[in-house]
């Protein structure tokens, strides 16, 4: 995980720079700034996936939010594709042998942007996430030779680091939703599911509310 330590420190950069624009004086708005807790439920699109799970956040001094997050990620096999048989035209799956499962339990930090610039219905932010993940993959039997067999289950613990840029948008004072483009970094010491590299791009979604 050394190569992506610029990028989680040019993130790291740019949510500290909240507390040096919070010295510059803006033009008020006539409603005020919202900034509160959160509790969300979340769905990810993942390039090799889906995830769901669920948030709580904590509002801090500076626009900053302080959180855990736990999710359940459901993950397809990096050789896997689908094809249609020519005379059927049924789908058949290929190398679906790999059935991949992650636990990321997650702390993180989120800090919303121009805060003082833009009004509550659209806040954009920054986020980072950093914690434990746990795979688990249950091979599928597969036919070699004629023979049917089958791999061992696998089990491992890594860490996981998650970078993301995107927006919340509210059309109720205590209701928001997140749309949020995000990269997760997620290396294990040994192979599981074939690779020990999981990074994967994902499209995040939160609903939830404000208190």
């Amino acid at each position: 995980m050394v190569k992506y330590l610029p990028v989680v420190a040019l993130l790291v950069v740019t949510l500290c720079m909240g507390p040096v624009f919070g010295q510059i004086e803006y033009e008020e708005f006539d409603t005020p700034v919202i900034h509160k807790n959160e509790r969300a439920f979340t769905f990810s699109l993942a390039t090799n996936g889906l995830a769901i799970g669920g948030l709580y956040r904590k509002a801090l001094p500076g626009y900053f939010q302080a959180g855990l997050s736990l999710e359940f990620l459901i993950l397809r096999d990096d050789k896997e594709f689908e094809t249609f048989d020519p005379f059927f035209g049924t789908p058949i799956k290929i190398n679906d042998v790999n059935q991949l499962y992650m636990i990321p339990l997650n702390l993180e930090l989120k800090k919303r942007l121009f805060a003082q610039d833009i009004e509550n219905n659209f806040r954009p932010h920054a986020m980072l996430q950093v914690g434990a993940i746990y795979g688990m993959n249950f091979p599928r039997e597969f036919t070699l030779n004629g023979v049917q067999q089958k791999r061992d289950n696998q089990f491992s613990f890594t860490t996981n680091i998650v970078i993301g840029f995107g927006a919340d948008i509210s059309t109720k004072e205590n209701f928001f939703f997140t749309i949020r483009p995000q990269y997760r970094i997620t290396a294990f010491t040994s192979p599981i599911a074939g690779s020990a590299n999981h990074n994967a791009f994902e499209i995040k979604f939160e609903v939830g509310g404000l208190r």
